[in-house]
């Protein structure tokens, strides 16, 4: 007698595929996160702080860029970028202007295989990880980034007030080894008075995930030109180069020239109409308007200060 079996190896199959694609789809979402999708960089499985602020102050209705005094934070956990994204949760970041004895700034160009924003321009970017000090931001972010690594501790803050003008400035000094264990000194600066606080509203397209981070802009004056100090980039970085304030100018004009003939088709009025808030898909030299907004915020600041 001939017995018929049905073969279990194709529902085997099936199964399999549904699991590892599954997988895929997690693994996917947290790469994501892992980077900032600020262009602010967090090493997998670290916490960074997150906050709350006084009932007066009605984060939700803060415009995009608006200055925000750092006392007013109300600490309140610590968690995974993921987590902050998810749940729109406030933190902290910090975006670096690395310059030159010339004047020139720094600017590096992400990897084609990075998940977000690839191919995409950039500065220098952290996000603040649970127990850290501002400045110690930087100096992380200077070794992380660029292979600069801190010889001494950097020494008490000196504030000092500019010509008629009431801001007040921190004014920091470190020792940094470069990758050719040469030392150089240099100077760390705020260039606001206060961080700005970065909002950006991602839409359905990547789960209704909210980056709501008060960022302080700094500024790293190098010692030397630039191609007197060798620096080590990260994995993640796929080339730099150095130009000027007014190349740098320039270059961000055009850029949002160019968004806008991009994203003719994108309606946010339309889009925002609901409950889901939707700043438009990534595009530009930047990565998205909302950085280049905050680069450009940095770029006036940096005219003013360097006048």
């Amino acid at each position: 007698m001939t017995i018929h079996c049905v073969s279990r190896r194709p529902h085997l199959a099936v199964l399999v595929l549904v699991i590892f694609a599954g997988l895929i789809h997690y693994i996917f979402w947290h790469i994501i996160d892992d980077a900032s999708l600020s262009n602010t960089n967090t090493s997998k499985g670290e916490q960074i702080e997150t906050y709350t602020v006084p009932q007066h102050v009605q984060l939700e209705k803060v415009p995009h860029l608006t200055p925000i005094e750092p006392n007013l934070l109300i600490p309140s956990g610590s968690h995974s970028i993921d987590i902050a994204h998810r749940n729109g949760y406030l933190h902290t970041g910090h975006c670096v202007f690395i310059m030159d004895s010339d004047g020139l700034l720094l600017f590096l160009k992400r990897s084609s295989f990075v998940v977000t924003c690839p191919n995409t321009w950039s500065i220098l970017g952290e996000h603040s990880i649970a127990n850290e000090a501002a400045y110690e931001t930087v100096v992380r972010g200077m070794e992380e980034e660029l292979g600069l690594k801190q010889l001494k501790e950097v020494e008490t803050a000196t504030n000092y007030h500019d010509d008629g003008r009431e801001e007040v400035k921190s004014i920091f000094s470190t020792k940094l080894q470069t990758i050719d264990k040469d030392s150089i000194e240099v100077t760390i600066q705020n260039i606001t008075e206060h961080p700005l606080y970065y909002i950006r509203y991602y839409g359905p397209r990547l789960d209704n995930r909210i980056d709501s981070q008060l960022t302080y802009l700094w500024l790293v004056r190098l010692p030397r030109r630039h191609y007197e100090i060798r620096i080590q980039e990260d994995h993640e970085v796929a080339d730099h180069k150095w130009i000027s304030l007014d190349e740098f100018s320039d270059w961000i004009e055009a850029d949002a020239r160019r968004d806008d003939e991009d994203n003719t088709d994108f309606d946010k009025e339309a889009v925002n109409q609901g409950n889901e808030r939707d700043d438009g898909p990534p595009a530009g030299d930047f990565c998205h308007h909302t950085i280049r907004s905050l680069y450009g915020a940095g770029l006036e600041n940096l005219k003013l200060l360097l006048l």
